[in-house]
């Protein structure tokens, strides 16, 4: 027991040191979700405005797949069972649980948002760690055990597609709202990978304009990342609706600045580390791109077809998503604020260019003898 716990400790601190972003992300999300629950009093309403940001930052947290991959494929080199598997993936949830949710348990003291005494404190203290905790066991654990115990598809539409779950959902929508949200984001997720890996053609004219001869190729490397590209909109589209949701209703108990704000920041982490991660996936056809006689402008060319595809695409369905969330939590509606959608479109804009840059410079350094890495 004692040997298994240090075991653990040395993993996590590894991975702490080694990748700080695979446990500072969850505890980022973490201290988000428990801020918003703490804000919102834990209401007892049919659609909490909430699940769309609880959904979102467990989506954001997930570690990438190759990662995982080449983490798993070292464990099985040194003889690690999928139980000791599990416990090193419940202790890195356990601890970016912990202090995400003391991080968010804090600022909700400071900021006035828990104001109760005494036991009701106490109460709604552990209530946040456990829900906090909850979150990055949800965003750890699934992913780490598909790892390990299946093979799962790198490209393709989603699992559920075949089964019509998005559908079904939807169906549903008048029984409880929420699977009216789930059904939306899931059918929206269906449309965008279909779209981008059956529309070449129109895909390519759209970007003809910006990138004149290579519209052709950019177009057939967006179908080829289909199931990548269409994670990044869904989850751009997911903060914008958040946001969309959050501005258009009205609470009356001063909780819509935090809904806000946490909005914005979730919106550039989906447009920002998160596609910049999507995007570091793909280094490996930039650095084949190069390696064939590619030009600078001809990377980043994809770089920035990407960026349009995300960017833009998760603008336009994240406003026709966030419109549906409204409509199905039947809230009471206030004008629209359009100088706070200036502001998200700004912050989602800003943020692709920061990750595309980043990408970019990178792959500029990447060398033919880098392709044995990916």
């Amino acid at each position: 027991m004692i040997a298994a716990m240090a075991a653990m400790a040395l993993w996590v601190g590894g991975i702490a040191r080694v990748r700080p972003a695979r446990l500072g992300v969850p505890a980022a999300g973490v201290a988000i979700v428990t801020t918003l629950l703490a804000v919102h009093d834990w209401t007892g309403s049919l659609a909490p405005r909430w699940v769309p940001a609880l959904v979102l930052v467990v989506l954001l947290s997930t570690p990438s797949a190759r990662v995982l991959r080449a983490d798993q494929d070292l464990l099985r080199a040194r003889g690690a069972t999928g139980g000791q598997v599990l416990g090193l993936a419940a202790a890195e949830a356990g601890t970016a649980g912990l202090a995400g949710g003391v991080a968010g348990v804090a600022l909700s003291l400071a900021c006035g948002f828990s104001s109760g005494s005494g036991v009701a404190l106490v109460r709604e203290i552990v209530l946040l760690l456990l829900a906090g905790t909850l979150v990055a066991v949800l965003a750890i654990l699934p992913p780490a055990l598909r790892e390990w115990y299946f093979v799962p598809a790198d490209g393709g539409p989603p699992w559920w597609s075949p089964y019509g779950l998005d559908f079904i959902l939807l169906a549903l929508a008048f029984v409880w709202p929420l699977f009216g949200w789930a059904g939306g984001t899931m059918l929206l997720w269906r449309l965008v990978e279909l779209g981008l890996r059956k529309g070449k053609r129109v895909i390519g004219g759209l970007l003809r304009p910006l990138v004149s001869g290579l519209a052709g190729v950019l177009a057939l490397s967006i179908s080829w990342r289909s199931a990548l590209l269409a994670r990044s909109v869904v989850l751009v589209a997911l903060a914008v609706a958040f946001a969309i949701s959050t501005a258009f209703t009205k609470d009356g108990c001063g909780e819509a600045k935090v809904d806000l704000i946490a909005s914005l920041v979730l919106a550039a982490a989906a447009a920002g580390p998160s596609f910049g991660a999507a995007l570091n996936e793909r280094r490996r056809d930039l650095l084949i791109v190069s390696t064939l006689g590619g030009k600078r402008r001809q990377v980043a060319a994809f770089i920035a077809g990407d960026a349009l595809v995300v960017g833009g695409g998760g603008l336009i369905a994240g406003h026709l998503l966030g419109i549906l969330f409204v409509v199905l939590a039947g809230m009471e509606r206030v004008p629209s604020p359009h100088g706070y959608f200036g502001l998200l479109a700004v912050v989602v804009i800003v943020s692709c260019v920061a990750a595309s840059a980043r990408i970019a410079q990178l792959a500029a350094r990447d060398e033919v003898s880098d392709l044995r890495d990916y």
